[in-house]
């Protein structure tokens, strides 16, 4: 598919996803099964009469409007992998930068609110007729850069990061390799690290690194007490580590002294925070922390002695 037919198809697909729903109605067809299920049970109590000729007629047609519905979600399944599979691989058709907006190519369709909230219900089960990011919002006006007065650079860049957002999301909603769960098992990989986050997205602001020791000390007062000097350590270590050159999308960002969560940190959290460890894998966890600071405090005890034989 040519990168400018991406506008057309998305429309074509969102107009198609909300037809099929407005079709098959708001019951589910397990809901339905239920009904079913209630009516049989009254008839084979040995209803009888006028009333069992309406019961019986009643349950013909839930069985055809079952046959029905099952198409009908059948075929919004297809249609949602579609929009999925097309958003994973390209990006909407704009125009040149005009202020701070992307307007849509004119030589091609914009794309309209339908296409947001089909997206919105799909990504995060709540249709909205924008996306918001950080520093931008796609609308059916185009993409607007929030941050004022920024150069072509910097814009491009912000472009370029939520197009890449929602193209790892989809691939992500289709079940393929995709950077939001290899993001995710890194974080859930450093226990420190997945702790420090954990406190900033719960904030819902910016923290400073004392803030969020403080913070973590409470919540984690087990391994705080065990050496107090060392947890803090780990937890700066780990930040570092969070806003350090070894993510190609960083999850936290660092303005001054101040930590805050970027978009690809908060998608992360969203669509992946479900995938909560066992009770197996959290006492694995606690092991593993606790491993962390008995093998820095052997360090610095070892490095504390080489210094006393070399003096």
């Amino acid at each position: 598919m040519r990168e400018a037919a991406f506008n057309e198809r998305a429309n074509i697909l969102a107009n198609e996803y909300w037809l099929l729903k407005e079709r098959a109605g708001s019951d589910e067809p397990d809901e339905i099964r239920k009904k079913i299920e209630d009516i049989e049970e009254l008839l084979n109590k040995g209803i009888g009469g006028n009333l069992r000729s309406q019961l019986e007629k009643e349950v013909k047609q839930l069985r055809r409007t079952i046959d029905a519905k099952e198409g009908d979600f059948a075929s919004i399944e297809q249609v949602r992998r579609d929009l999925l599979d097309l958003i994973s691989d390209f990006g909407p058709s704009l125009d040149l930068r005009s202020g701070n907006l992307y307007p849509y190519d004119p030589e091609r369709e914009p794309l309209p609110e339908k296409y947001f909230m089909a997206v919105t219900e799909i990504l995060f089960g709540d249709p909205k007729p924008t996306i918001e990011f950080k520093n931008a919002t796609m609308s059916d006006k185009g993409v607007k850069i929030k941050t004022p007065d920024v150069d072509d650079v910097v814009a491009l860049g912000i472009l370029g990061s939520v197009t890449t957002l929602l193209q790892e999301t989809a691939k992500k909603m289709l079940g393929r390799t995709n950077k939001l769960d290899i993001y995710w098992r890194r974080l859930r990989e450093n226990d420190y690290a997945f702790t420090g986050f954990n406190v900033l997205i719960n904030s819902d602001k910016g923290l400073n690194l004392r803030e969020i020791q403080e913070i973590c000390s409470i919540e984690d007062e087990e391994y705080k007490g065990l050496v107090s000097e060392m947890y803090d350590e780990l937890l700066k270590d780990s930040m570092d580590y969070l806003v350090g050159n070894d993510w190609e999308h960083n999850l936290v960002e660092k303005n001054g002294d101040t930590y805050y969560v970027t978009d690809f940190g908060k998608w992360v959290w969203l669509l992946c925070r479900k995938e909560v460890p066992t009770e197996e894998k959290e006492e694995e966890d606690k092991t593993s922390k606790i491993s962390q600071l008995y093998q820095m405090f052997r360090g610095n005890h070892e490095n504390r002695n080489n210094k006393r034989k070399s003096s």
